[in-house]
């Protein structure tokens, strides 16, 4: 999508999975945390833009845990 579109992508992260959980009882004890990151700019190839995507979301996601 990212490519054929041409638009700029804002990764968001957020932790909603820890809180409540596919399988699981929902943690009412723990919030909810969303984060907008850095937009990736448009025109990269998808071996840098999916390696840029991950990264940054991974690094986000160990912070909002």
């Amino acid at each position: 999508i990212y490519e054929k579109l041409n638009f700029v992508c804002v990764p968001v992260a957020l932790n909603s999975g820890d809180v409540w959980p596919k399988s699981g009882k929902l943690n009412s004890n723990k919030t909810i945390t969303i984060s907008i990151l850095k937009h990736i700019p448009k025109d990269m190839n998808s071996i840098d833009f999916q390696k840029l995507l991950e990264e940054s979301l991974y690094f986000e996601l160990e912070k909002i845990r």
